[in-house]
């Protein structure tokens, strides 16, 4: 008999971790469940100790050579014989209700593709704060990664069509979201916090970094796709460049990218008006703030000339500000 719920839990040299890791599924008061743990030739005990619990419900899989957690996952969603997929990290701790709540929630809400939930940040200040009703959580996709990825649960024929693409780790949620997210599927959040999320040194490398940012850039510049903006005046790479302020070349620059903000607001688009105000408010500030980052403007100048841009409705004003 199938299983309710598949999990897939990629592991590397996560040997400080994975027991407490494991444990925490198996004391679920969801029951139901397989679990997919899948090695990626790990050099540390991580194998060893994976191997010592003794569950039915444990599937181990040892890979021959290491490909990378995105290959893991996709591997476990192709196995998966559970009707939802909830994903899990090494590092992570679930809490007890995790699952049933999920699952709950899920089969209350039927057009609801996949779910997240808060997180407890452990090591870290970081609160997420993600927006929990899809519209407003397609909205905040604009913005960057709207749920956490360890904490996600969702259908299982979701999964395997959409399933991970290989080329966006370590920024592949991110990059599944938007995709979801741009064929109209439905996302959740709960806001109540059921995992606890842990932030340390050993997560991303300075190398890795770079790629999750370039593969974030995409993602978020599907996202911005959905407007019906003018693609001959502003080309791809300039879109990016707007979105995703690095280096702004000149006031010339500032301008056209103000200018496309507020262009934004008057054609078609999929986004709740309300919402996107804001989203673009935001954007706008960012965009402001790089180009004086960059010029090295004083602090002081800085808070001051983001607190006027705040205040007023036209970003024309601004401009008087900059020398």
């Amino acid at each position: 008999m199938a299983p309710k719920i598949s999990v897939l839990l990629p592991v590397y040299n996560a040997e400080n971790f994975i027991a407490e890791s494991i444990q925490s599924i198996l004391d679920q008061t969801e029951p139901d469940f397989e679990l997919l743990v899948i090695d990626d030739c790990s050099t540390d005990r991580s194998l060893e100790i994976i191997e010592s619990f003794q569950d039915f419900r444990i599937i181990l899989r040892k890979k021959k050579s290491n490909s990378g957690y995105t290959e893991s996952l996709n591997w476990g969603i192709d196995q998966a014989r559970g009707k939802y997929i909830a994903r899990m990290d090494a590092d992570d701790i679930s809490l007890p209700q995790r699952f049933e709540k999920q699952v709950c929630f899920l089969e209350q809400h039927q057009e609801i593709a996949i779910c997240g939930t808060d997180a407890i940040v452990e090591g870290s200040k970081l609160k997420f704060n993600y927006p929990e009703e899809p519209e407003k959580l397609w909205a905040n996709l604009l913005l960057g990664s709207s749920l956490i990825h360890p904490t996600i649960m969702g259908r299982t024929e979701v999964f395997k069509q959409f399933k991970y693409d290989i080329t966006k780790e370590p920024a592949e949620d991110y990059d599944l979201f938007t995709r979801l997210a741009a064929r109209g599927k439905p996302l959740a959040n709960l806001a109540e916090p059921l995992l606890i999320y842990r932030v340390h040194n050993n997560q991303i490398s300075n190398v890795q970094n770079q790629k999750q940012v370039e593969s974030a850039q995409q993602s978020m510049f599907r996202m911005f796709r959905l407007f019906d903006y003018d693609r001959f005046k502003y080309s791809d790479e300039l879109v990016i460049s707007f979105i995703w302020p690095v280096r702004i070349a000149d006031k010339k620059q500032l301008k056209a990218g103000l200018s496309f903000f507020e262009q934004l607001q008057h054609c078609k688009h999929p986004f709740s008006e309300k919402l996107l105000s804001k989203i673009i408010l935001i954007k706008r500030y960012n965009l402001l703030n790089a180009y004086l980052e960059q010029r090295k403007y004083g602090t002081i100048k800085t808070l001051f000339l983001a607190a006027s841009y705040l205040g007023i409705s036209n970003w024309r004003q601004i401009l008087k500000f900059i020398r």
